[in-house]
């Protein structure tokens, strides 16, 4: 039984890394969306601060054996403030989203969370300074149209489960503008630890005034999200780092499938064809930027 953990590591070993950054990076989704599913029975029984705080008490803890290694101080930092700005953006995004999968089918969160990116491009224009090419310019487009097409408005009232989403999507971009310019400087422990640490007072705060004690079997399933979350952070960034984005992102794209299969099963959710026509063809901007973008760094081109 002992040798079974080496001999599977000796093969995955095996395997050419653009296809272990492919099946990380569908890994991640699965991961992502069984969490999302737990979170959207949890958000039925206990109120969303409360379900957000868990979250994040619990994934501070999972990272406490990381930052107890002996070595040098992995958390040393001189950008607090931006650390706090990030939190605080981070803390909306899951607060949206946790708030929108109480509303709306899962399938249609999950099309409408592929504008995350979309946003953080036009936000990398408008504060980082970086150019607007072609490729991010079409890329943009294509976002839009794409959530246009999801919600349909003049011919569908935009739900308030919607809304939130767009909004979440929007508070991502921001926290993801954040850590573009962190990791600059601060190492990705570090970066993964304050967002963590620093979110914990907010959701606390906000928790207090509609607490409500857990069950222990709503405890394991507070547990059983924060485990996966961080799993499937761990598994995607692993993936970005085995493959180019091009060759992992249309991986990511599974998690459609995902939420469409878990939402029939679980929540008798029927899947809507808009919201798969729209997150496709938001999907198809999100790859335009990056192929944009990696044909850019071949070429050696600079901002």
């Amino acid at each position: 039984m002992t040798a079974l953990v080496p001999n599977f590591l000796q093969i995955v070993r095996r395997v050419p890394p653009p296809l272990r950054g492919m099946g990380l990076m569908m890994f991640a989704a699965m991961l992502s969306m069984t969490m999302a599913a737990i979170a959207k029975d949890l958000v039925r029984e206990l109120p969303v601060f409360e379900v957000v705080f868990f979250r994040q008490l619990f994934g501070t803890l999972l990272l406490a054996p990381v930052l107890l290694r002996p070595g040098a101080n992995p958390l040393r930092t001189r950008r607090i403030g931006l650390h706090g700005l990030r939190a605080l953006f981070n803390f909306v995004a899951i607060l949206g989203y946790f708030t929108s999968l109480g509303l709306i089918p899962l399938a249609q969160i999950t099309a409408l969370g592929f504008t995350s990116p979309v946003f953080a491009s036009l936000l990398a224009v408008l504060i980082l300074g970086e150019a607007m090419r072609t490729p991010r310019a079409v890329g943009l487009l294509l976002g839009f149209a794409g959530a246009m097409i999801i919600l349909r408005p003049g011919f569908e009232t935009v739900s308030a489960g919607s809304l939130y989403v767009l909004g979440s999507a929007a508070s991502w971009a921001v926290a993801m503008t954040c850590i573009k310019a962190l990791s600059r400087t601060e190492t990705s422990v570090a970066i993964t630890f304050y967002a963590a640490f620093l979110q914990l007072p907010m959701a606390l705060v906000a928790a207090l005034f509609v607490w409500q004690w857990p069950t222990w079997g709503q405890l394991g399933l507070l547990l059983a999200i924060s485990t996966i979350g961080t799993l499937a952070q761990i598994s995607l960034s692993q993936a970005f780092h085995e493959a180019d984005s091009t060759v992992v992102l249309p991986m990511d794209f599974t998690k459609l499938v995902w939420a469409s299969l878990l939402g029939y099963a679980i929540f008798a959710e029927v899947p809507d064809p808009w919201a798969w026509i729209g997150g496709l063809v938001v999907f198809s901007g999100v790859l335009g930027v990056a192929y944009g973008e990696r044909q850019r760094r071949n070429a050696g081109g600079g901002e």
